[in-house]
């Protein structure tokens, strides 16, 4: 299991003909920019007299000598004949990429990327490429010609003519060159496409990673280079042999190949089998760009989030400075899920929610009462993740099919000005110290429907006063305004909106990045996102909440400037297994740690405390520097600032909306008021939809008290 909740199905690879589509799409586009560089290669390779003294020299004196349409002399067989190449090209691609994978792990090796290229270039070459590059260096031979003396018509008279005259196999004229050209050129481009794929963009085959337009279009640039250098003579030997006529006593100047590599090499030098090297380098390099920036063949776009911390549930980060970006994909569609996915109109479902809560909420109690000066932290992070595993593990034991069930996020406490996901492995001698601010987080779930939970509370008796108590203030306050947007037919700006609104009304920051998810069975970071502040470098697409959705409400505000850093990445504890990536580790620790993890740990965060502490050094660096971990990164905001962080469980009921998680806060004094009308509008809706009629209110059970949560009071310096 993982993020998603078939791990069976960890990625989807386009199919060959997807490719093919895209393939064609792409050579249209290419034929129709690039012509003329392709007549301009070729008169300069057939040019043996000198006529023309360069690229421009070549182009300007075609365009005044025979007009500008010159330049895209045989245009329809090139445009037709690009069309059908690269469909061909990329779909037999494809298929032999998807022959030669390995059966077990899915993987294709080196050697099987060159021998699927070479592959579809022969196959290109032979079925597509020889018949019409023929024609259409026979049609651009015929350079300055009137009408009258024109031999070829038109590309359908010229195919006639050909066959007529030298036989079927005369439109084969320069096969074996061609062959050789073609496929030598796709070994080395789909290689080298692939090779700066993964250096520059950090992309493997079939990792599901889908580039950006501009991202394509540069690989398949540079990638474009690799072929005319390696296959100049091939090029310029099929130019010639395809252009050769026979001589009235029926002779032909090369007889072959091999020949005409000899002939051309003794009359001319060595460098005329390298002519026209330069238009092919400004035609291909630019074709294959256009080619894959058109083409790339994905409906459907992953998203980017990008931001300096996101929700505690997810791995995907940002840090400025450092370039690190995760990808934030949910790798299956809705239809690839389940026909039918279980949501909250089953009433299975919302049992296996609040169970989950239940359990959370104990475990938060369990560690404020483990809570104490020169209490170690790691010892009371293991206490809850082993309380959440035992009372999770007591339910469902008696079921037929066996339930997922444990711990969904491990328990971290983060002291002070560190933000978040300080989760220490048991070398670490860490202890809390009174009047510490702790910012408690965990998670449970069962059978994968998932509840998280998020309380700050200051290591002190007494009542919380100053800059500790309004940041506390602003976090719960921004919570509660959160819970009464976040409801059927609101869209998600609306919240981002508010929720800065409250911060600032206390003087403190909304730390930047942090994300609410919502939340689907075994999927911690679902699509659908609440951005906790907005700017030019974090966006998340619109949407609007439903009936029936369950989302993590996370905020985190600060007294500093809320932007924190990563400032020792061995404080890193906690990662999640990415399902969607591949790569055959180097290092027998790390495939070792890495089985460990795949068999322990499929589904949610786990901590490297539950790993061999030496063996987990060693191997997890290099499971996170190719991307089969996603870290969770300590931050920290500057000394002396305050941070708080509240997050619960929501469920979006018919009813209205239910707070699951959730722990009453310690005596608050806020040196700020809030005054301003639209917060205290914003805190006077309820969270429940109001039934038409009379009737007798239920008395709630103990322990319901989120559930009659209807009205919040704004926590300002007049309670007292």
């Amino acid at each position: 299991m993982a993020d998603q909740k078939d791990l069976k199905k960890p990625n989807q690879s386009i199919p060959p003909y997807m490719k093919a589509i895209s393939g064609s799409i792409g050579g249209t586009v290419e034929a129709c920019c690039l012509q003329p560089i392709d007549v301009i290669k070729t008169r300069l390779q057939l040019d043996r007299s000198g006529a023309y003294k360069g690229i421009v020299h070549c182009g300007t004196t075609v365009a005044r000598t025979e007009g500008v349409r010159a330049l895209w002399k045989g245009l329809t067989p090139f445009a037709t004949h690009l069309t059908l190449k690269y469909a061909l090209r990329m779909g037999s691609n494809a298929m032999f990429q998807t022959a030669l994978k390995d059966s077990e792990t899915g993987k294709l090796s080196n050697a099987g990327r060159v021998f699927s290229g070479f592959g579809a270039g022969v196959l290109e070459a032979l079925v597509i490429v020889t018949p019409f590059e023929v024609v259409k260096i026979r049609l651009q031979q015929q350079k300055g010609l009137s009408p009258e003396l024109l031999k070829y018509k038109g590309p359908i008279h010229c195919a006639r003519m050909i066959i007529r005259e030298e036989g079927l196999l005369g439109l084969w004229a320069g096969a074996a060159p061609t062959v050789m050209r073609n496929g030598t050129n796709q070994a080395a481009m789909f290689t080298a496409k692939n090779a700066f794929d993964g250096l520059l963009w950090k992309k493997q085959e079939g990792d599901g990673k889908v580039l950006q337009p501009w991202q394509s279009m540069i690989s398949g640039f540079l990638a474009g280079t690799a072929g005319p250098v390696c296959t100049g003579p091939f090029d310029v030997v099929k130019t010639r042999l395809m252009a050769q006529s026979r001589s009235p006593s029926g002779e032909l100047k090369y007889k072959g190949m091999i020949h005409a590599i000899r002939t051309i090499y003794s009359e001319e030098g060595l460098r005329a089998l390298w002519k026209g090297l330069l238009p092919r380098l400004m035609r291909i390099p630019p074709g294959q760009a256009i080619m894959w920036a058109v083409g790339r063949g994905k409906p459907n776009q992953t998203k980017i989030n990008v931001g300096l911390l996101q929700d505690s549930s997810s791995p995907f980060f940002s840090v400025k400075g450092r370039g690190v970006v995760r990808i934030h994909p949910e790798t299956m569609s809705d239809e690839e899920r389940e026909e039918k996915e279980l949501d909250l109109s089953s009433p299975e479902v919302v049992t296996k929610y609040k169970s989950a809560a239940e359990i959370v909420n104990k475990a938060l109690q369990l560690v404020l009462s483990e809570c104490k000066p020169k209490a170690k932290i790691v010892d009371i992070c293991e206490k809850s993740d082993s309380f959440i595993r035992e009372q999770s593990g007591n339910m469902y034991k008696n079921v037929k099919k066996k339930i997922e069930r444990g711990v969904a996020f491990p328990t971290c406490i983060s002291v002070n000005n560190t933000v978040c996901h300080f989760s220490p492995l048991a070398s670490d001698e860490t202890v809390l110290e009174e009047g510490d601010m702790l910012k408690i987080d965990m998670g449970c779930h069962i059978d994968g429907f998932i509840a998280v939970v998020a309380h700050t509370h200051v290591l002190k008796g007494g009542r919380v006063t100053g800059r500790q108590a309004d940041v506390i203030a602003a976090a719960n306050t921004a919570a509660e305004v959160a819970l009464r947007l976040v409801r059927p037919g609101r869209k998600n700006k609306d919240v981002t909106d508010a929720i800065q609104k409250v911060a600032a009304a206390y003087d403190c920051k909304i730390v930047e990045g942090v994300l609410s998810h919502q939340l689907k069975q075994f999927v911690i970071d679902g699509n659908k996102v609440v951005l906790s502040i907005s700017n030019p470098e974090t966006r998340v697409d619109d949407a609007e909440f439903e009936e029936n959705e369950v989302y993590a409400i996370d905020i985190v505000t600060s007294t500093g400037e809320g932007k924190p850093k990563l400032l020792d990445e061995k404080q890193t504890t906690i990662y999640k297994r990415a399902v969607d990536k591949n790569y055959h580790l180097k290092m027998k620790a790390s495939r070792f740690i890495f089985s460990e993890i795949s068999q322990k740990f499929p589904i949610m965060p786990f901590t490297a405390r539950a790993l061999e502490e030496k063996r987990a050094r060693l191997g997890l660096l290099e499971c996170v520097n190719h991307d089969l971990l996603q870290p969770y990164p300590v931050l920290h905001e500057k000394p002396g600032d305050c941070v708080a962080h509240i997050k619960f469980t929501v469920l979006l009921m018919p009813n209205g909306s239910d707070r699951i998680t959730s722990h009453p806060l310690q005596d608050l004094q806020p040196s700020k008021t809030i005054d301003d009308p639209e917060i205290k509008a914003w805190l006077a809706l309820g969270t429940k939809t109001k039934k038409k009629g009379g009737g007798k209110k239920k008395k709630g059970k103990k322990g319901d008290k989120a559930e009659e949560l209807t009205e919040a009071e704004p926590m300002d310096e007049s309670r007292e």
